[in-house]
């Protein structure tokens, strides 16, 4: 049985110019601490990294231990399970995401793969390898990655629950909405 309908934290929210305070820029194919918030002003785009009092904010108005997000993209559908018993943290919604998509492919992902599709997968995971801190041949030995079955669709749009009280669901995707001053 399900709990009761959480408010989550607006940094855990999709984007809306009436709710959320700025606009936060989450790359999952990128390490958390490469989380910032963005907003286009007359200077161009200022970026802002969260600092660890806008990381250690409680995901929702009350105490919430365990949550399980979902997310489904063509044949791929993964659970993403988050757990700390003093109480969930903005950071650890944030750190389980990308945790979830660092993962390399099983032998049943890889056979979920469409054949025609996957010269798309090859040129995200090139690209991802090319752009990864580090050096690239690393990333490259640990092969194809969840992250990289996302075709480019690695921007945190928010979570959303669809049904009062149930699981949150995971929204990705590859445009940065334009936010205003």
């Amino acid at each position: 049985m399900k709990g009761p309908a959480l408010n989550l934290h607006w940094k855990l929210l999709p984007y809306h110019p009436n709710r959320s305070k700025r606009f936060v820029h989450f790359d999952v194919a990128f390490p958390t601490h490469d989380i910032e918030f963005r907003q286009n002003s007359s200077y161009g785009v200022q970026r802002t990294s969260l600092s660890d009092a806008d990381l250690d904010k409680s995901a929702a108005d009350e105490k919430l231990v365990k949550m399980t997000i979902n997310f489904q993209r063509g044949p791929f559908e993964w659970d993403i399970d988050v757990k700390r018993d003093k109480g969930i943290r903005v950071r650890d919604v944030f750190e389980a995401i990308h945790a979830a998509f660092n993962v390399p492919l099983t032998p049943h992902e890889k056979g979920l793969i469409p054949h025609h599709r996957r010269a798309a997968y090859e040129e995200a995971f090139r690209l991802r390898c090319k752009l990864a801190p580090g050096l690239p041949i690393v990333e490259q030995r640990q092969g194809w990655k969840r992250v990289d079955m996302l075709l480019h669709e690695t921007l945190f749009r928010g979570l959303t629950q669809p049904k009062s009280g149930g699981d949150w669901v995971l929204n990705l995707s590859g445009s940065v909405p334009v936010s205003q001053p």
